[in-house]
């Protein structure tokens, strides 16, 4: 009788490349989950906390946009507008750009904040509301004028008085009187700009007094508030530029 012979033994290289496709697959799979959809992105970025990620990107963009189309408006205020609302323009860019900077490398650092970095950032709102004031102080009379370099007096005051730990049952008093005299700055200023300025600026204002309020209400490090105050900044750049556009005019 005769002997069938044995089927032939399958090839072990297809064996080997079936088994290890669908281990190839997970692992790939696996990669991405871990990356969170950010392969693409700078490591720097990939490396931040999920938390934190948004609110250095909100204010990076803070930043870039002060220091890159503000150095425009700087050069177009000095062509177009005069030495002084130049030299307000730059304090204007140069303050809100450091502190949208400064912010975002703090929060990409995931640290806890330094006491010059929480005393900075409690008084950012302040800076930048007086800074977005400046500019438009020429165009009135010399009241506005008085009431935001009392505004900056105050200010700097509480702020010194805070770093030293002195007078602590004044904070809350020196706060509300700084905030008093910035409003009635803004209700001084804004009858004599026109229309499209005073219109942005108050938005500018605005963003920044929200800020603050959200700021306390939350207590915690939310993006609303870091929002809040991008906006602030570029409502107040755009005002800038629309004041000087319409003067132009």
């Amino acid at each position: 009788m005769p002997q069938v012979a044995p089927p032939p033994p399958r090839s072990t290289h297809q064996v080997g490349a079936s088994s290890s496709a669908p281990s190839l697959t997970a692992a790939v799979w696996n990669r991405r989950a871990a990356s969170n959809g950010l392969a693409h992105w700078p490591g720097w970025l990939r490396g931040l906390p999920e938390a934190a990620r948004p609110i250095t990107l909100v204010r990076l963009f803070g930043a870039l946009f002060m220091a890159l189309p503000g150095l425009a408006l700087v050069i177009f205020a000095a062509l177009h507008a005069g030495t002084w609302l130049a030299v307000a323009t730059l304090l204007l860019v140069a303050t809100h750009a450091t502190l949208h900077a400064v912010a975002a490398r703090a929060e990409a650092r995931g640290a806890m904040p330094g006491a010059r970095a929480q005393l900075l950032d409690a008084h950012a709102p302040a800076l930048l509301l007086w800074t977005s004031l400046l500019p438009f102080v020429s165009h009135v009379s010399t009241g506005p004028a008085l009431m935001l370099g009392a505004s900056l007096a105050l200010a700097l005051g509480n702020a010194w008085m805070t770093a030293r730990g002195r007078h602590r049952h004044w904070r809350r008093p020196l706060h509300a009187a700084t905030a008093l005299l910035l409003a009635a700055t803004v209700a001084a200023q804004a009858p004599a700009l026109p229309l499209p300025a005073r219109a942005m600026l108050l938005a500018a204002v605005a963003c920044l007094g929200l800020s603050v309020v959200a700021q306390l209400r939350t207590r915690t490090r939310r993006i609303a508030g870091h929002l809040l105050l991008v906006l602030g900044s570029v409502g107040a750049a755009i005002a800038v530029a629309l004041q000087i556009g319409t003067a132009n005019s």
